[in-house]
């Protein structure tokens, strides 16, 4: 296996809208579609249709949206005999309203079953037969012990931190567990808000001073509209701009990024600059379409290239 996965993973109901309300307001609804998403998840996905060979570990229930999930996965070529599946229960799932410009709100509906993954000894096994490990750090506990276990393994490591602080409070890991979490990784791409809630600033020069004292891992920095940065161990900053497409949704571009640079970076064994360039492009097409999943295989990416 060339990538184990272990975060998020949700069912993604998404509503096409006029407009999006203001405080009191209302919207009208246009359309309304089901397509298994989750951060964690779309990046194993959009991995595997570059050719990779993955699994994902993450909790789910028998209930429509769980199942849906787990056949999904099966259908992209994703490995799941490591997923937990609960006869009981509600999966993790997200209502995503959309209006006509591509601008989103999301709301979160944990369930009850997420949480409940275990890093058993089985677990443990599957995580040190890869050559990359991949995370968000959802859930936390269990993603820490993963992260300790690839990292014990000399086997390459990915956190790509996708929510804000007070949203990894929320699900129960520290900022301290964070801080020490980047020190086992080879690879630490923090969302924008994530990187100014470590960091206090946005600039991108003092941010990577800041997360010097902790890690001197590969930082990837991705900035929407801006493009996305990148600083190397021996401090050299790299950025590619964003491609102009007619943005249809921007929700899942930044996990077609992350796939499309661990592809390139890690399985590929290519420079960071080119597979920044590479990423930028997966991340194109993912706009360019509605929902996180509308993400290229390899020989849509090489039209954007």
């Amino acid at each position: 296996m060339e990538v184990c996965g272990l975060g998020t993973i949700a069912m993604d109901v998404l509503m096409q809208v006029d407009m999006l309300p203001q405080k009191d307001g209302f919207c009208m609804v246009e359309n309304t579609s089901y397509q298994p998403g989750g951060s964690g998840s779309n990046v194993i996905v959009q991995l595997a249709r570059l050719g990779a060979e993955c699994g994902y570990i993450a909790a789910l229930s028998k209930d429509r949206y769980g199942l849906d999930i787990l056949n999904n996965l099966k259908a992209e070529g994703v490995d799941t005999s490591c997923m937990e599946v609960f006869d009981k229960g509600v999966t993790l799932h997200t209502d995503i309203v959309i209006d006509q410009n591509g601008d989103k709100f999301i709301m979160l509906n944990m369930g009850d079953t997420f949480g409940k993954l275990e890093f058993d000894d089985m677990k443990k096994l599957y995580v040190e037969k890869t050559k990359v490990f991949y995370t968000d750090l959802c859930p936390g506990k269990p993603a820490m012990k993963a992260i300790t276990a690839a990292r014990n393994r000399g086997i390459e490591t990915v956190f790509n931190m996708q929510v804000g602080l007070a949203t990894m409070n929320g699900l129960g890991v520290s900022k301290e567990e964070l801080l020490a979490c980047i020190r086992e990784v080879d690879v630490f791409a923090p969302c924008r808000q994530g990187l100014f809630d470590l960091t206090g600033t946005e600039n991108l020069d003092e941010c990577c001073g800041y997360l010097r004292n902790y890690t001197d891992a590969v930082l990837l920095f991705t900035l929407g509209s801006g493009g996305s940065a990148a600083y190397d161990r021996d401090g050299t900053k790299y950025e590619v701009p964003c491609k102009k497409v007619n943005v249809i949704d921007t929700t899942g571009a930044g996990d077609s990024y992350m796939g499309g640079f661990i592809y390139s970076y890690c399985i590929k064994g290519k420079d960071l600059l080119s597979s920044m360039r590479f990423a930028t492009a997966c991340a194109a097409h993912t706009c360019s379409g509605l929902g996180a999943r509308f993400s290229p295989d390899l020989e849509m990416v090489g039209q954007y290239l």
